[in-house]
């Protein structure tokens, strides 16, 4: 087992080089600036983050010395490998879960690396042994949580476990987790079974926080357990006095803060409502969804889309669910060649991740002419709108910008659902079921469009 230095009882650990510290962290600041300022010019700015982030971990490494500066460089070189291959072999649609699965790494060396600390008894009881004891309920919380997200986006974990009690089981194990933990910073000579119980409550906490998570919620989730995970590594990095660990994660810290305050922002899923809202309540009453009142067969929909000459295709999250962009985009090929004005709103919250869903359709061949990320409130809306697994996306109650208002349309105009359930994956109805000029293709996404391109005639 790899072991931390050992010191005497009363032998003080040397202070890093801060200096170096600050030097990176303000190498890094300035790189950023520059890089938020190309950002608002709406310019690359993705190299400067990167920069930046990376000064401020490898000029304290590179200028500070010291015996365990090769250690530091070969877990830097190892841990950017792994991450380097795992993202040579995920494709896009499996990004969030990957991303989610990183964090739960970090968190869970993190919390190790602090518990090894306190085991070899390098830390004096008081303030730093406490930060110690937070750095490991914090990175082995984030290391649960994220396991879970990541066991959900990857289909592993298919059902959702709410129930009216999980979020006071949550505020009660964290509480005794506090609790524990200060018994272990104040120095008490406790058993080792003690700071083993600590770090499994530690991880229950998380564990029980991020079962309720519908898939839908899970990216976001990840996304807050990243920030975490970056506090973790500040409180180690104070602890120990290493100057790289606190770097890197008050930069990673801030920067995920900063992403899952817009994301949250932009989803209408605050944190507040992550933590709470995502809970059945004691008094909810599970009904079967009703059955469409105006349903419409492959066959009628294959001769609606024949005959329209203007097609509005608005995919959703659960055509990527379903791994449908494909379908979607050779169904769009279709129509086009058949000279059909054909548009693919591609909304930037329709993924897991902001963008995610146009990025997916650019990698399956979608001609960029047909491509839309916005949708202006005074273009007309097209005579045939067909909705894959965007149930949530296009209800008017949630009142999405950039979204056409398919409740107020002419007449002669048709919107066509395709979908497995009435309800989306919130859980939300949606109105527009009771319109007239609302049909219903109960169908997954990718079967459903399979089948509707097999039934398309040749042109």
């Amino acid at each position: 087992m790899l072991r931390l230095p050992a010191r005497l009882p009363n032998q003080r650990v040397q202070p890093a080089r801060m200096n170096d510290m600050n030097l990176g962290l303000a190498l890094a600041g300035l790189l950023m600036l520059i890089g938020l300022q190309r950002m608002h010019a709406g310019r690359h700015a993705f190299p400067w983050f990167a920069t930046g982030f990376g000064a401020a971990v490898l000029v304290p490494i590179l200028l500070g010395g010291g015996e365990n500066q090769l250690l530091m460089m070969s877990a830097l070189a190892l841990g950017l490998g792994l991450a380097f291959i795992l993202g040579l072999i995920s494709t896009l649609s499996h990004l969030p879960a990957r991303l989610a699965l990183l964090h739960g790494l970090a968190g869970a060396a993190t919390a190790l690396v602090a518990g090894m600390a306190m085991l070899e008894q390098l830390l004096e009881p008081g303030l730093t042994l406490g930060l110690a004891n937070l750095s490991v309920l914090l990175g082995a919380f984030s290391a649960a949580g994220a396991a879970v997200a990541h066991l959900r986006l990857s289909h592993l974990l298919p059902h959702v476990l709410r129930h009216a009690s999980q979020s006071w089981i949550g505020v009660v194990l964290l509480l005794c987790t506090l609790v524990l933990g200060g018994l272990l910073a104040s120095g008490m000579k406790v058993h080792i079974l003690w700071q083993m119980s600590f770090f499994i409550l530690a991880t229950l906490s998380g564990i029980v926080f991020s079962l309720p998570l519908a898939e839908r919620e899970a990216p976001l989730a990840a996304s807050w357990l990243g920030v975490l995970t970056g506090l973790s590594m500040a409180l180690l990095g104070i602890a120990l006095e290493l100057a790289p660990l606190l770097a890197t994660g008050i930069l990673s810290a801030a920067l995920t803060l900063i992403l899952s305050s817009e994301l949250g922002r932009q989803v209408n899923m605050p944190l507040s409502k992550l933590l709470w809202g995502a809970r059945a309540t004691a008094s909810e009453a599970v009904t079967e969804p009703a059955a469409p009142e105006r349903p419409m067969t492959l066959e009628q929909l294959a001769l609606e889309l024949e005959q329209a000459q203007d097609i509005l295709l608005i995919p959703g999250f659960g055509c990527i669910a379903a791994e449908g962009c494909d379908e979607l985009v050779h169904l769009a090929k279709r129509l086009s060649q058949r000279s059909t004005q054909v548009r693919v709103l591609a909304h930037p919250l329709a993924g897991r991740l902001p963008g995610q869903l146009a990025l997916l359709l650019r990698e399956s061949g979608i001609d960029e002419s047909m491509l839309i990320e916005h949708w202006s409130g005074e273009q007309p809306i097209p005579a045939l709108t067909l909705s894959i697994g965007a149930h949530d996306l296009i209800n008017p109650q949630r009142a999405n910008a950039d979204i056409p208002n398919l409740s107020i349309l002419e007449a002669s105009a048709k919107v066509v659902l395709i979908l497995t359930q009435t309800q989306g994956f919130s859980g939300m109805d949606n109105p527009l079921l009771n319109d007239t000029h609302v049909y219903v293709l109960q169908s997954d996404a990718r079967g459903g469009l399979e089948q509707l391109n097999q039934r398309l005639k040749p042109t």
